[in-house]
């Protein structure tokens, strides 16, 4: 485990995790990133609710990306079943 200082939104967190240094600093624009656009396009005033909202939206993200994922695996075994059936004769 290493500790890292990441500032997002502004707030400096210390964070303990076996991810690299740059990944770290990676993930913690990303959020900063998401904070900001939720702030520039929102009439939202305090830092809790841009938080959410920057989380729901990071959220939404990932379950398309996800479903997306797991729609492309079915349709990989799809055709590695009829490879195979193909190869078996």
């Amino acid at each position: 485990m290493q500790i890292s200082d990441v500032y997002i939104y502004g707030n400096k967190y210390r964070l303990k995790t076996d991810m690299d240094s740059e990944t770290v600093a990676s993930i913690a624009n990303f959020v900063d990133k998401k904070m900001r656009e939720m702030q520039d396009s929102m009439n939202v005033l305090t830092t809790s609710k841009i938080a959410v909202m920057a989380a729901f939206d990071i959220a939404a993200e990932y379950l398309i990306l996800k479903k997306d994922i797991d729609k492309s695996i079915d349709k990989i075994s799809e055709i590695e079943n009829k490879i195979d059936s193909i190869l078996k004769g």
